[in-house]
């Protein structure tokens, strides 16, 4: 008597909770994603071979333009209204709640704290077209305005990185200004920002 073959059964895989997966991950994804600002002024830093790396966190940046104009930030939006009623305590200018919002809001900015108020007052688009031409902050033998933003910053939080980031072009007497002014106040201490390069390859 002939054997009798078993019928053969498909293989079924269930993918729902493969899908449901997917999903759950694009979602925490999507939720914690920090996407980055835009930055007020297009720099192109030089390149460089370092391997050190500015950490991502506590900086704050001073931006010189090709045509020398000093921008500043800081990266930490915990530290940008504290130091914004300082520096207005400092120079004798009281800012309200709508603009300490607004400031906590932009990254890089490059006006006077005296025009300040008007810069806040700017939409978001209208800064950035103002960024263009905008005076920067005075960093002179005169006026300091700049290292003051620095040390007003490092007086709220002491541990804070100051990097320094020029675009290629930038005239070398506008690093050696920012430089002088910085050790005027005897600080030392700083980053530059390159952006990276592969090491040549040895024959």
């Amino acid at each position: 008597m002939a054997r009798v073959k078993p019928k053969r059964q498909k293989i079924h895989i269930d993918m729902t909770p493969m899908s449901d997966l997917a999903w759950l991950l694009l979602t925490f994804f999507i939720l914690t994603t920090q996407f980055k600002k835009p930055e007020a002024v297009t720099i192109q830093p030089p390149s460089s071979v370092s391997t050190i790396k500015v950490q991502d966190h506590d900086v704050m940046r001073i931006t010189v333009t090709p045509d020398g104009r000093y921008f500043f930030s800081m990266d930490d939006d915990r530290y940008r209204i504290p130091l914004l009623e300082a520096m207005g305590q400092k120079f004798g200018i009281s800012f309200t709640k709508e603009e300490k919002a607004r400031f906590n809001t932009i990254t890089d900015f490059g006006v006077p704290i005296q025009s300040l108020k008007q810069y806040l007052a700017l939409t978001p688009g209208q800064q950035l077209a103002f960024n263009e031409k905008a005076p920067g902050i005075p960093c002179d033998s005169v006026n300091t305005q700049l290292v003051d933003w620095v040390f007003v910053a490092n007086e709220i939080n002491p541990t804070l990185i100051l990097g320094i980031k020029g675009d290629v072009s930038t005239q070398y007497p506008k690093f050696k200004n920012l430089l002088d002014r910085l050790q005027d106040k005897r600080m030392n201490k700083f980053q530059l920002i390159t952006s990276a390069e592969s090491e040549p390859i040895e024959k």
